[in-house]
């Protein structure tokens, strides 16, 4: 009926928001840990999260704002985005999946295999990045 459908849409809409403000909004916050020795001798400050030395988000957040979709003379495509924290969602994938996702379009050669080389490095986790290894 009318009012199931209604109702079904209501919670996957509130389920989708709740998934994505828990997962794909991004944060900058740099937690520390410290380390002791065990004679508590000396402590050592490890600095964790995105931020690099000179506190500039590795994972290149904020992302720029585009009111709407355009495309310019090369081809590029530049979607529409109104939040510069959060990573781009689709709310069939998220609602499925239940975890942060990003759906950025893969476009070109170059954008596709930054890509396997990045989930290559990260399932194997080698000694050497795989660029490293291609580049001799």
């Amino acid at each position: 009926s009318c009012s199931s459908i209604k109702t079904w849409w209501s919670q996957f809409i509130e389920t989708v928001n709740d998934i994505i403000f828990r997962c794909n909004v991004h944060s900058c916050e740099t937690p520390y840990k410290i380390t002791i020795n065990i004679d508590n001798t000396k402590i050592k400050w490890i600095r964790k999260g995105c931020l690099d030395a000179d506190d500039i988000c590795k994972a290149c957040f904020p992302h720029e704002i585009h009111e709407t979709t355009t495309i310019d003379e090369d081809g590029h495509v530049s979607l529409k985005k109104s939040e510069p924290m959060m990573n781009t969602f689709t709310l069939t994938v998220s609602y499925l999946t239940r975890c942060n996702t990003d759906v950025t379009s893969l476009l070109s050669g170059t954008a596709i295999k930054a890509i396997v080389s990045y989930v290559t490095d990260y399932i194997t986790k080698p000694m050497l990045k795989s660029h490293q290894i291609f580049s001799s």
